[in-house]
């Protein structure tokens, strides 16, 4: 199920990860506290729909289990 970037930023702000707006173009990175970082191409900014494909490998780069992560979305 795809989801709004804002409701992701929302959900990953409960497992102390951040989300640092671009520095030129419209790809956001993720950052948790070990410095493990995911980029997301949020082309509409916080309107943009994040696929199931990047949400699976958001989880998977910061150990999250994704059924959890789902449900806090």
């Amino acid at each position: 199920m795809p989801a709004r970037f804002r409701d992701i930023k929302r959900a990953l702000s409960g497992f102390a990860i951040t989300a640092e707006p671009p520095a030129s173009g419209s790809h956001w990175k993720l950052r948790d506290q070990t410095g493990k970082v995911y980029t997301l191409p949020c082309h509409n900014g916080e309107r943009s729909e994040i696929s199931d494909v990047y949400l699976k490998a958001l989880c998977r780069t910061f150990g999250l289990d994704l059924d959890e992560f789902m449900r806090k979305l």
